[in-house]
């Protein structure tokens, strides 16, 4: 804790963890948070081991998590930190934008998906974003989210079957909701449309993670949609 902060201000600051393999970016972001009035660094790692030396109360409520770490895929550490702390929001860093990449983060449990060469000012939006209930990805990974939503053809989940079988599932209060997070609306804005509280949100998008066996909004999302568009394409 810096000279000028107070326990006060410490406790009104976001936590944020960082596991990241490249030392010269993690001293970046580890900068990035530490300079943030809003912010503060957590913990930090350099490879799935050292993050799984984290303390069983690690107080992180966002972690930064590099896809490409020398012990493990990216994905692989967010089953792990989820596993560990399954409130925490998983957010990853990565210089690659393929399509299976994006798809592993999502389909892990990640919240977001930000490319390394994004502005600085890019990372702590994701790190808000996602504490608000949305979905951060920088504009050529959402791209790529889309894509695969509208045409494109990532592995069948457990669940992939007959469309109307698979969208019965879902209450229309909980189809209401996917279809505005699928739009790309945080908790507080799905909340104003449909005229309930966020902890309805919040409770309604639980019951279907667990209907559809996903484990993030993402993840909920581009399987809603997909579903909707074979749906429509009679397929």
């Amino acid at each position: 804790m810096s000279p000028s902060q107070n326990p006060s201000t410490k406790s009104s600051q976001i936590a944020v963890s960082l596991v990241e393999d490249d030392p010269h970016f993690r001293l970046f972001v580890a900068s990035l948070i530490e300079a943030s009035p809003r912010h503060r660094l957590a913990a930090t790692a350099q490879s799935a081991a050292e993050m799984r030396a984290w303390p069983a109360d690690n107080e992180a409520a966002v972690v930064l998590v590099d896809s490409q770490l020398p012990d493990g895929r990216g994905a692989e550490v967010v089953a792990d930190l989820l596993e560990r702390y399954p409130q925490v929001l998983c957010v990853m860093l990565s210089g690659l934008s393929d399509e299976q990449t994006v798809l592993d983060a999502i389909r892990a449990g990640a919240v977001g998906y930000v490319l390394k060469g994004a502005n600085a000012e890019a990372i702590l939006e994701a790190v808000n974003d996602a504490l608000a209930g949305g979905a951060p990805m920088t504009p050529g990974i959402a791209r790529k989210v889309l894509g695969m939503m509208q045409g494109g053809s990532p592995p069948a989940s457990p669940r992939d079957g007959a469309v109307e079988v698979e969208l019965s599932y879902l209450t229309t209060r909980e189809l209401q909701v996917l279809e505005l997070v699928a739009e790309g609306a945080t908790d507080k804005e799905v909340s104003t449309q449909l005229a309930i509280s966020t902890s309805t949100v919040k409770n309604t998008l639980l019951a279907v993670y667990s209907k559809w066996r996903v484990r993030s909004r993402t993840e909920a999302a581009v399987k809603f949609v997909r579903v909707k568009t074979r749906r429509d394409h009679g397929s």
